[in-house]
């Protein structure tokens, strides 16, 4: 990063030749047309670029000892003085390894460098060992050209000994730019320090002059170019400051493309354009007029010279010739003179004529050839001659219907139009009231007119919705509108306002010049009402309520907040409504008992056991009056003993009776035999289950005295024969488990049972 007097120059546009700058991309600190311009001893550079700016390869390798411009930045300054420079790169990492080169272009480009070994003066790209960190030329060694690598005997344009160049001498006047290249491609940024310099005086202390004007000396030439000695800060210059004075003046001069109009922030050369362009022979002078103080700065802030120089114009010029529209128009009895004056020139009319002007007093074609040492030109122009000032007539004041559009035409020959916003067509559509004027010129003069459009309004005609109206109210209708021809009441009456006090269907038609409009409207007139819901009541959810008010044009709040003339009762609640009528405001409110369905359920039959515990419920879900086939009258019934069950429940709005069979209790059981005899003789063979019930799922097992299982069965018909495999068990006592479900009292029942069996033989 640059900074003091630098940071305000990172984009620096540099040109080193009068030769305008030939490249579109603007330069950066990374070219050399961008190059830093040397205004104080040290620069510190915090932080390093990446890459070679937007001027790709301005260091050839071939002819330089650095392997190009790597992640560069450059420098440049005028010499002030004979001397020595000196200088010292000091790395902010030590370890980077930076390269540098110098040119001298004073009498060259930029775009010199790569293909010009000659502008090289001096050049440093040792690096790795003891020549990585400090680089320079600061006079410890003598060589002028070191290249790659540290450390080689003989230093030449490709191998390097040491970091450290010899002084480089100087002379003043010259200009020099410096190349430093990051070879290690860090970030980490330097220092360079130009104190190293003995008698140089690179510091730019002198002031920039003028050093070169070309004015304008031949035909065609409209410019004045001029280069300065140095570059100029693009910031201090403007057209202000230059002055050009001489016949035919004032003259002003304008700065034209360089480097500065081209957004640069620096430049030495200057292309001014001349305007309007010298159309006269004589003397005049060119000069730069600067305050020398804050005006006309270099890049280091010294103020130019004022300059100023004198040159003649003796030259024929650039014809221009112009007689004017290809139509000249002119009022009979006028005299047109046609002027085709230029420097040093000759003329030849249609006619033969051969002055600089022509008198025209009659139509015709005219034409002229003018020629001078710079060229031929030719014009011609036509004339016509009128014979008064244009006629003009909009017509008469009009008036419209709505959307109606009417054109306005004031065509005349050979004239000019101005309405009254300013447009200049002929004719003019018309699409809303007002005045309309138009000014219709020709070469003779200018006549005007206007007229006025009304548009008839449209009918807005609406008598509104049919009204309801107490006895007594008078309802007046008016529908008295602009632009009326005729009304027509349905009754004849013609009148714009119409009064009604009785029942009936009135109608308006209304006429203008446009349209016929109709409206019509239903008025009721009623009594007084009045409003009724009824005493505080019970009904029945079966037999639907609806309360209703209609009184014809009421409007109508209940409280729920629904507005129709009926509601339905669905619910117990108070139910109020206000009633605003045409006459007066009502208010009633009942209060309504809505009585639901029975909703009575014994359920299916069921089992009654001894010593369970077994209640009917009857319960209705809403007041009822409950009578048990045992005459109890409560809503439910506890059951003691098996029997037919039934109830009636009764509302005001609904009986309904129901009943429910309670059986005797299911008792299951299974009957297992002490003792058989596996004998073979078709009597007692096996030991099997005889149940009295539904059996759901079922596991007999059998084991001897010491646990072993001797048989198993899921199926009660199937009995077991005595035997362990093939082998028939002895004489005794064996041990059997039944796991079951049974389906008992309608539901299901899971239990375990063991016993002892004996084996006879």
């Amino acid at each position: 990063m640059i900074t003091d007097f630098t940071r305000s120059i990172v984009l620096f546009l540099l040109c080193w030749s009068l030769t305008p700058l030939a490249h579109a991309q603007q330069p950066t600190i990374q070219d050399c047309l961008g190059a830093i311009p040397v205004c104080q001893t040290v620069y510190k550079e915090d932080k390093s670029p990446s890459g070679d700016g937007n001027y790709r390869n301005e260091i050839n390798t071939n002819i330089s000892c650095t392997a190009g411009e790597l992640n560069s930045i450059w420098y440049v300054f005028t010499v002030q003085e004979d001397g020595e420079l000196g200088f010292l790169i000091t790395p902010n990492d030590i370890n980077d390894d930076y390269d540098w080169a110098l040119f001298n272009i004073t009498n060259a480009n930029c775009a010199d460098i790569r293909n010009n070994q000659s502008l090289m003066v001096s050049c440093n790209a040792a690096g790795g060992g003891s020549c990585n960190g400090l680089t320079g030329a600061t006079g410890d060694t003598n060589f002028d050209i070191q290249g790659a690598g540290c450390n080689a005997n003989s230093p030449n344009l490709a191998q390097g000994r040491t970091a450290f160049n010899d002084r480089i001498p100087m002379r003043a006047r010259n200009t020099y730019v410096l190349m430093v290249s990051n070879w290690s491609g860090s970030t980490n940024g330097y220092t360079i320090d130009f104190s190293e310099s003995t008698g140089l005086g690179i510091l730019d202390e002198s002031r920039p002059e003028v050093a070169d004007v070309s004015v304008p000396d031949d035909c065609g030439e409209t410019h004045i170019e001029m280069a300065f000695t140095e570059n100029i800060d693009c910031s201090t210059i403007n057209n202000a400051n230059f002055s050009l004075t001489g016949p035919g003046g004032p003259y002003n001069l304008i700065i034209e493309g360089g480097i500065c109009q081209s957004g640069g922030d620096y430049d030495k050369n200057y292309r001014l354009l001349i305007d309007p362009p010298i159309n006269e022979l004589g003397d005049f002078t060119f000069s730069l007029v600067t305050n020398e103080t804050d005006q006309v700065l270099d890049v280091c802030g010294n103020p130019s010279r004022a300059f100023s120089m004198d040159f003649t114009i003796d030259y024929a010029f650039t014809l221009e010739l112009e007689l004017g529209a290809d139509t000249s128009l002119l009022c009979a009895g006028d005299n047109l003179t046609l002027d085709a004056t230029n420097m040093l020139a000759t003329y030849q009319w249609q006619d033969g004529s051969t002055g600089p002007t022509y008198s025209v007093t009659q139509n015709g074609l005219y034409a002229v050839t003018v020629e001078n040492d710079c060229g031929i030109v030719e014009d011609a122009i036509e004339v016509i001659y009128l014979m008064d000032v244009p006629e003009v007539e909009l017509g008469a004041d009009q008036q419209l219907c709505p959307d109606e559009v009417t054109v306005l035409d004031a065509e005349s020959p050979y004239a000019e139009y101005v309405w009254q916003d300013g447009s200049t067509t002929t004719a003019y559509t018309v699409n809303s009231e007002g005045t309309y004027t138009v000014a219709v010129t020709n070469a003779c003069g200018t006549t005007s007119d206007e007229v006025t459009i009304d548009y008839v309004q449209a009918v807005q005609l609406e008598l509104g919705a049919d009204q309801v109206l107490c006895e007594g109210e008078v309802l007046t209708l008016d529908v008295t509108n602009e632009d009326v021809e005729s009304y027509q009441w349905q009754d004849g009456s013609n009148q714009p306002t119409y009064q009604i006090t009785e029942d009936g269907t009135y109608s308006v038609t209304i006429t203008t010049p446009c349209e016929v409009v109709s409206d019509e409207i239903n008025v009721s007139f009623i009594e007084t009402p009045t409003l009724e819901l009824g005493a505080d009541t019970s009904i029945c959810v079966i037999d639907p309520l609806t309360l209703s008010v209609n009184i014809p044009g009421a409007t109508y709040q209940w409280q729920d907040g629904s507005t129709q003339p009926n509601i339905p009762v669905t619910t117990t609640g108070l139910y109020a409504v206000t009633v605003n009528t045409a006459c007066n405001v009502l208010t009633d409110a009942v209060f309504i008992t809505v009585i639901d369905s029975i909703q009575t359920e014994l359920g299916q039959d069921t089992f009654y056991c001894p010593g369970s515990r077994l209640r009917l419920d009857a319960s209705a879900g809403t007041p009822a009056e409950y009578v048990w086939s045992n005459g109890i009258t409560t809503p439910t019934l506890d059951v003691d003993a098996p029997g037919l069950y039934s109830v009636t429940v009764s509302t005001q709005c609904q009986l309904f009776e129901d009943e429910v069979e309670i059986q005797e209790c299911e008792m299951c059981t299974f009957y297992f035999p002490n003792a058989f005899s596996p004998d073979g003789d078709g009597i007692n063979d096996t030991f099997r289950s005889f149940p009295n019930c539904e059996v759901l799922s079922y596991n007999l097992k059998v084991f001897n005295r010491w646990g072993t299982q001797l048989f198993e069965s899921s199926d009660y018909n199937t009995g077991w024969d005595g035997r362990y495999g093939s082998q028939e068990m002895e004489m005794g006592i064996y041990i059997w488990v039944l796991d079951y479900t049974v389906s008992e009292n309608g539901a299901s029942r899971s239990a375990t049972l063991t016993g002892d069996v004996a084996i006879v033989r």
